[in-house]
């Protein structure tokens, strides 16, 4: 009757204005939690800069990974964070962004176009050519666009007080070590030293440690094939964007007051080794630590296999990855040869 259409013409107009949001936000809110239906305005501090640069920075040491994707950030990172004297933002569902990593928390500085990037489809195969930045490829675009230092015009006292407002939201502030993580770090480390310094006592060391971790650079371009932004890259494309990483990484070292560098291969070796040097050099004790994060022996043996059906699909591809980046990437103690001979016995 007519009251059944009014109803059914009142259920259509809710469809677009109150049921499709609705579902979204449900979405949002098994997927990432509580902070992703909060506005992020309400999801910072507001603190003056002269707060962190006067009282609180000074008591503290901010400790930030970085590193190539896929290269062992994240269980490093996920092994620091048990100790208990170590602040870190929690998990996906603790601040609403992937693996709470703080250039994805953060609203400062370029995010490189990671977590935007677009999956693909049938008519888009390979959406990375039509993309710029993401994972995978962020450190082929234009230098000036990528590799931060202490040049920026964004190191100054309000870009200081917004970025740590924004983390120290998500951090405990009574801890005296203050963890963050972002691969990114290991391009932009000049610009986030000089940023957190800023304005601070100047007898003081540097109130913020970096710790780089790399890997294998075909184990690490084997394994963005997981991610499906990555999925129709080409080898070689993924291994020119590890080799820049690492290059803008090696040239930012020597202007860096304090860091720690080593490979995820030595790491998974001796992982409670790694970690008890890491904790003394921050100020904490090591015996406090329990690990329970799980660090597995050699995840590069998997990849290897992979490269080897690899080269067999792809004859002369092995060859073309030595000519061009072969010299640059024995720089960094890696071999490709080794690799290769692996699949020839």
């Amino acid at each position: 009757g007519r009251r059944s259409r009014c109803l059914w013409r009142a259920f259509l107009l809710l469809v677009p204005t109150v049921v499709i949001p609705g579902l979204f936000a449900l979405s949002a809110f098994q997927r990432y939690g509580a902070h992703a239906l909060i506005p992020i305005a309400m999801q910072r501090l507001r603190l003056l800069p002269q707060a962190w640069q006067e009282d609180i920075l000074p008591q503290k040491t901010v400790l930030m990974v970085g590193g190539p994707h896929r290269g062992g950030t994240t269980v490093l990172w996920e092994c620091l964070r048990e100790h208990p004297d170590v602040a870190d933002f929690g998990h996906t569902r603790d601040t609403a962004t992937p693996l709470s990593e703080g250039i994805f928390i953060q609203d400062v500085y370029p995010r490189l176009g990671l977590g935007t990037e677009p999956v693909g489809g049938k008519t888009n195969i390979r959406p990375y050519k039509r993309f710029k930045g993401g994972i995978g490829q962020y450190a082929l675009q234009p230098e000036e666009q990528v590799h931060l230092t202490e040049d920026s015009h964004l190191v100054n006292s309000e870009a200081q007080a917004q970025l740590l407002n924004r983390f120290g939201y998500f951090w405990n502030l009574s801890k005296p070590v203050l963890l963050e993580k972002s691969p990114t770090n290991a391009v932009m480390s000049r610009f986030l030293q000089a940023l957190i310094n800023f304005n601070v006592s100047k007898s003081l060391p540097s109130r913020v440690k970096f710790v780089f971790i790399t890997r294998h650079p075909l184990a690490n371009s084997l394994a963005h094939w997981t991610w499906p932004f990555c999925r129709a890259m080409p080898l070689i494309h993924l291994v020119e964007n590890w080799v820049k990483v690492n290059e803008y990484l090696q040239s930012d070292l020597p202007h860096l007051e304090s860091y720690k560098y080593f490979k995820l291969e030595d790491f998974q070796r001796d992982p409670d080794a790694f970690l008890s040097d890491i904790y003394q050099w921050v100020g904490v004790d090591p015996s406090r630590a329990q690990r329970t994060q799980r660090v597995h022996n050699d995840t590069n043996a998997k990849y290897r296999i992979k490269y080897c059906k690899w080269m067999q699909k792809n004859p002369g591809g092995h060859r073309k990855i030595v000519d061009i980046f072969g010299k640059r990437i024995e720089a960094f103690g890696y071999s490709l040869e080794k690799w290769s001979s692996s699949c020839e016995a």
